[in-house]
């Protein structure tokens, strides 16, 4: 007769380890890591992308209000003054973006990305123009037009003159030369400070086209405006210029429409665009309407002013009006000026609610709007970017794309109207790595993997220790008498 037996050798003491308590809990924390989200969970372990992304998330959504308060009623238009200032500076901010005083009416607070929808749309077309790919320009520029046109408060100058480039390059590709020329001179009346360098990475026709609506421009017919704003001092802007605070007066502005922009303090903002008409001055009339909180900010102010030195009671009003605005951070200041340079000295009341003491100075050179900016980044915690007033509205290089070692232009080489963009709803658009069947197949089997070998190194084996094993068969056999 014969039986086989089966042979448990002792563990290892590596693997008894992991019976431990603390290792059966790590273990089982690194199996749910892997179902839940494998390729997040390796970058974390590489370079902390986890924390890294939700730590930027969290600067980018955080919003900031300034409030600078006079020290009596002489210095209120200074005081006015560097809000704006600082207000302009903390636009450049970049982790950081600046909580409205004056938002404008249906755009800013109503919890729509509009302009930021609006600036993606246009980027991706001029994108596409230089990818040589018109139809997938007019594709955005159609859909950019569609968003403005529920919201015409929506997007500034820049945003504007951006858009009627994208209009008037993708009306040259088609060969429609006096629409291309009409969006042009658009763009450039908003924007005149455009140069031929912004045009060349689309073909000699464009820069061509430039130079002739360039000249329209600059020796063209002028006109004038006359803005007046009514119950208050309302800042005034044409085509991103500050102009006034009430009232303004403009001369010798290009025929065309110009973008006008009003704000005052716990009023709602407007936007519009308004024509100038050859030899005549134009007037303008601004009405604003209250904001919600405009109530609350012009109470808060006063009570700001006249305890600006007592902190606990800066402090309880800033936490309260902060809530009142729908603000996450908050900066208080008072400014006091002299020739050479403006104090600054207030509270700042921090996102996780750290209350604070806040000063500096600013000297007044030719780098003085820089200084606040700086002065406000410091205070904030963030970093200050370039003004975008000085930027260049769209300079940058030829796109060159290889398709089987061909360029995009080539018509051997691809279909110029074929999908470019993640967004594309198109069949032969890429699809993401999660959306790939070997991709959920990997992970169940790696959990499986994970899984089983948990199960196998943590199951109570009743005493006997878990190891190796193996089989041993032993024959027996009757030994014949001698």
């Amino acid at each position: 007769m014969h039986f086989k037996a089966t042979l448990a050798q002792p563990a290892p003491k590596s693997f008894a380890a992991l019976r431990q308590p603390w290792a059966k809990t790590l273990v089982a924390t690194l199996t749910a890591l892997t179902i839940a989200d494998p390729i997040a969970w390796l970058t974390l372990t590489t370079n902390g992308q986890w924390t890294r992304t939700a730590q930027a998330q969290a600067g980018v959504n955080s919003t900031l209000a300034v409030i600078v308060v006079a020290p009596q009623k002489k210095a209120g238009e200074d005081a006015e003054a560097v809000e704006r200032l600082l207000a302009e500076g903390a636009a450049r901010l970049d982790v950081v973006r600046l909580f409205p005083l004056s938002p404008i009416s249906q755009v800013e607070g109503t919890g729509t990305d509009t302009e930021a929808a609006v600036a993606e749309l246009v980027e991706n077309a001029l994108r596409a123009l230089l990818l040589r790919t018109p139809k997938q320009a007019q594709e955005r520029i159609g859909a950019a037009v569609a968003k403005l046109t529920y919201q015409p408060m929506a997007g500034d100058e820049r945003l504007f003159a951006r858009l009627y480039k994208a209009q008037s390059l993708a009306l040259l590709a088609t060969g429609d030369l006096v629409p291309a020329r009409d969006a042009l001179l658009k763009s450039l009346v908003l924007v005149p400070t455009q140069t031929e360098e912004e045009y060349a990475a689309y073909g000699g026709q464009s820069k061509e086209l430039f130079n002739a609506v360039k000249q329209m421009v600059t020796k063209g017919a002028t006109g004038d405006f006359k803005i007046a704003v009514r119950g208050g001092k309302a800042d005034i802007w044409i085509d991103g210029q500050w102009r006034g605070a009430g009232t303004a007066q403009a001369n010798s502005l290009p025929v065309g429409v110009h973008r006008i922009t009003v704000r005052q303090s716990g009023m709602f903002g407007e936007r519009r665009f308004v024509e100038v008409v050859a030899g005549k001055s134009t007037a303008v009339e601004f009405d604003l309407k209250p904001a919600p909180f405009g109530p609350d900010l012009e109470q808060g102010r006063a009570v700001l002013a006249t305890n600006f030195k007592q902190p606990s009671v800066v402090e309880d009003r800033m936490r309260e009006l902060r809530n009142q605005l729908g603000a996450d951070q908050m900066l208080v200041v008072r400014q006091a000026s002299d020739k050479k340079a403006t104090k600054l000295d207030g509270y700042f009341l921090s996102a996780d609610g750290t209350f604070r003491k806040a000063e500096g100075s600013c000297e007044k050179d030719a780098n003085y709007f820089e200084h606040l900016g700086e002065f406000l980044a410091e205070i904030a915690g963030a970093k200050l970017g370039p003004d975008p007033q000085a930027a260049a509205l769209d300079l940058r290089q030829s796109a060159v794309v290889t398709t089987g070692g061909r360029k995009a232009g080539d018509a051997a080489a691809s279909d110029p109207n074929a999908p470019l963009f993640p967004d594309d709803d198109d069949k032969k658009k890429q699809k993401a790595i999660t959306s790939q069947w070997w991709f959920w197949t990997a992970v169940v089997a790696g959990a499986g993997l994970i899984g089983g070998g948990l199960y196998a190194l943590t199951r109570d084996t009743g005493g006997v220790a878990a190891g190796a094993v193996g089989t041993v068969e032993v024959k027996l056999s009757k030994a014949s008498a001698p």
